[in-house]
């Protein structure tokens, strides 16, 4: 600031005039550039303070920058510490999510196939059993033919279907009758 100025409040102060018959009292300009040097001084004084309080303004601001550069940059941190984190539990869940699923098809194949392996043999026994029943049936029909078979020829072969035989058979019968019944009057007797 100094540099500003041809003068400095000592130079005020220290200046020494010459002097003269007729010239100014000495003591009243000594005063007055006391005066002058104290003013100047304090301008001086004002303009420093002015001055730091800038510069002090300046290193708070600037300070103040780089602590907010700080304070951003460790945000920006964060926020891609998060972000890689959450692209890593996405990738985790993701992969999760696959290998369940894979589990879940394997399980669901594993349960499609022992369906099928139990509805196969259901199917084999049903089919044994049909069968069987076809085979019980089949003696039951041909048991039951021959029993009607049976049937049918005694009752073809009994005298009450054949008039000629009936007719023979009461005869006999009539016979018998007969000799029984002179027996008895032959014991009555």
């Amino acid at each position: 600031m100094a540099d500003k100025y041809d003068f400095t409040p000592i130079d005020i102060r220290h200046k020494e005039f010459g002097t003269s018959m007729f010239g100014y009292s000495k003591k009243e300009v000594q005063e007055y550039l006391k005066l002058l040097a104290t003013q100047v001084e304090d301008l001086i004084a004002q303009k420093e303070n002015n001055f730091g309080q800038e510069r002090s303004n300046i290193f708070d601001d600037r300070a103040q920058s780089e602590l907010l550069n700080e304070q951003l940059q460790k945000k920006e941190e964060l926020i891609s510490r998060t972000l890689m984190q959450a692209e890593n539990t996405r990738n985790d869940v993701i992969r999760n999510a696959n290998k369940e699923a894979e589990n879940i098809i394997k399980e669901t194949e594993l349960a499609a196939k022992q369906a099928i392996n139990e509805t196969s043999q259901y199917i084999k026994q049903l089919q044994d059993h049909y069968i069987n029943l076809k085979e019980v049936k089949r003696q039951f029909l041909m048991e039951t033919h021959a029993q009607i078979k049976t049937f049918l020829m005694r009752i073809e072969q009994d005298p009450l279907m054949d008039n000629k035989k009936e007719s023979e058979m009461d005869n006999v019968f009539s016979q018998a009758s007969q000799i029984k019944t002179g027996s008895k009057d032959a014991t009555e007797d």
